[in-house]
């Protein structure tokens, strides 16, 4: 999956280198905790880092989860490894993913929001579903831990199998768009996918992106074994004069 690879080769780079309205989300344009945490109606989001890093593994063992990002399970050690650059992330670019906990049980319902997207040929694919405008190819100033665009930003979900078709992944992604786009003054959210990851696409919808068109990629393919170098991802994109705030109030 894109989201994989793009994580594979950015943890290899650090070793080296030592919209649907009216419901379910209120988002807050602070933090609402000393960790960074912010909240939605019934999620506590805790920004990914070696702290939460078994969480993550959590999240990536999951049966409903690991297949589409891989051949096999995740390791704890490579859990750690990828908190550790997400906790770097956020130190040095003001963003990554979240760890998604239930409010009141505190389980851990999975992980998702926003990240910066590499200035690579793999997501200069997306120039094409971007306005034409300086800003889309503005890179971020601190080139730390990878050479990221400044004005655009990923988001995507993974749930656990359990939570599945509750909202929760609309509501992730609607807390990701506020938080973009309210607190990052972001440009543009884009979201990525396998052509046949259905249930990922639907919630893209939902909270209110628009299909764009397809890129090729290395991920999987629907009906063959294996990561391929040239599976389809269909992209979605919402870009701020299109944002609708009135989807992230109660």
């Amino acid at each position: 999956m894109l989201w994989a690879r793009l994580l594979t080769g950015l943890l290899r780079f650090q070793m080296q280198h030592r919209r649907h309205r009216g419901t379910l989300c209120r988002v807050e344009d602070r933090p609402l905790a000393a960790d960074g945490s912010r909240f939605t109606r019934r999620l506590r989001l805790v920004p990914a880092g070696p702290g939460n890093a078994r969480d993550l593994w959590l999240v990536h063992n999951d049966d409903g989860v690991w297949p589409w990002y891989g051949n096999e399970k995740p390791s704890l050690e490579q859990a750690h490894q990828r908190a550790e650059f997400m906790g770097e992330s956020w130190h040095l670019h003001g963003v990554h993913k979240w760890i998604a906990y239930d409010r009141v049980s505190g389980e851990v319902v999975g992980r998702g929001g926003l990240s910066r997207t590499p200035v690579d040929d793999d997501w200069g694919q997306l120039y094409a579903f971007l306005p034409a405008e300086p800003w889309v190819r503005v890179a971020h100033e601190i080139g730390r831990p990878f050479v990221a665009h400044a004005n655009w930003l990923e988001i995507g979900w993974a749930l656990r199998r359990g939570f599945w078709g509750r909202g929760y992944a609309s509501e992730i992604g609607r807390a990701g768009l506020a938080f973009a786009f309210g607190v990052l003054r972001a440009q543009a959210v884009v979201s990525c996918t396998v052509r046949h990851n259905v249930r990922s696409r639907a919630v893209m919808e939902r909270i209110g992106m628009r299909y764009a068109g397809e890129i090729r990629s290395r991920g999987f393919v629907e009906g063959m074994e294996g990561e391929q170098d040239d599976a389809p991802f269909a992209v979605c994109v919402l870009l701020r004069e299109d944002w609708d705030r009135s989807a992230v109030t109660d």
